[in-house]
């Protein structure tokens, strides 16, 4: 019984207390920094008369719109249904002197002004933990955003690239250079914003290795431990209610893997994009500049789990495999 009330009590008091320390983390001066960079390319993007720029970004901000919508639609039911599935969980019995108190099982384990079988209790650690969840869904719709603006910034580059004679026409036409000085305007371009990616993702991982960190390392024992607590009381409602728990928890680890994934897949496809353009009749600098690009876009833009790995799919398999194994252990112990 203490066991179980242990392992309930860690799973959702660390998911509530690490969004709060990733809350912190999102704060600093290199997020204010980030945030600069964003509203700037933003203003530029629909300031331009570039429509297939504008639609590239939109794209990306519809890709964003719809994971926040589900993300939060996901959480709001988790709120409801664990509410509801604490409310149908069998009481339990505190020994008070030569009494026995029946007690119904809370929301969220922590100290209220009520007696524990008021009402009041149960609806004041209700609310607790729906405002606790307001910094849980921040802090995730916010990380996810940002590695999502890292991977439209590099399909807008692709773009650039893909099209090198067509935009290098569009400067000669605009300032009556020549052909080739204007193939050298628009790759100077693209070689700016190449950087300005690469400085992006290195800011945004400096900040973010810190937060996947808590928030990577302890998803197995948490996924294990929600699972868990279904097991102990398992019926249909109780299935359905905790369940989409369950669900939406999984949903989650796989948006930061597949956004993380994306941007480091979309980063070395720069190269592809630099190898496939009408390259042989450039001027020699212009071809040079080509290798140099293509080499540097060998080495990936990552995620990183504190200074231990990068995050990718595989860091999903290995998550629900470390869940897998939490929950063997809790069964047969």
């Amino acid at each position: 019984m203490i066991w179980d009330e242990i392992i309930r009590n860690y799973t959702i008091t660390s998911f509530h207390f690490f969004a709060l320390i990733k809350c912190f983390f999102l704060r600093g001066k290199i997020v204010d920094k980030i945030f600069k960079k964003i509203i700037k390319y933003e203003k530029e993007v629909y300031k331009s008369d570039n429509q297939d720029l504008k639609s590239l970004y939109n794209s990306g901000l519809v890709s964003v719109r719809n994971t926040r919508t589900y993300h939060l639609g996901g959480i709001v039911l988790v709120i409801i249904f664990y509410i509801i599935s604490s409310a149908l969980e069998d009481s339990y019995y505190v020994q008070k002197g030569n009494e026995t108190v029946i007690v119904p099982r809370l929301p969220l384990s922590s100290w209220t002004p009520w007696d524990d079988s008021s009402m009041l209790s149960f609806a004041g650690t209700s609310l607790t933990g729906t405002y606790l969840c307001v910094f849980f869904v921040t802090a995730d719709m916010t990380s996810y955003s940002l590695v999502l603006f890292g991977i439209c910034q590099i399909k807008i580059l692709r773009h650039y690239i893909s099209h090198f004679a067509r935009y290098s026409k569009e400067i000669q036409r605009a300032t009556g250079h020549s052909k080739w000085h204007s193939c050298r305007l628009h790759q100077r371009k693209c070689l700016i914003i190449h950087q300005e990616i690469v400085s992006y993702v290195t800011d945004l991982n400096s900040v973010l290795k810190s937060v996947m960190l808590l928030d990577f390392v302890p998803s197995s024992v948490q996924l294990a431990g929600v699972i868990y607590q279904m097991m102990l009381n398992f019926n249909i409602i109780q299935g359905i209610l905790v369940g989409q728990f369950v669900c939406t928890l999984i949903a989650r680890i796989f948006v930061f893997c597949n956004s993380a994934n994306e941007l480091c897949v979309h980063s070395l496809t720069i190269a592809d994009a630099w190898y496939e353009i009408d390259w042989t009749d450039l001027p020699p600098d212009v071809k040079r500049n080509i290798l140099i690009s293509i080499a540097k876009s060998q080495r990936p833009l990552c995620i990183g789990i504190g200074n231990f790995q990068d995050i990718s799919l595989e860091t999903f398999l290995v998550i629900l495999k470390g869940a897998y194994s939490y929950m063997m252990l809790l069964t047969t112990t």
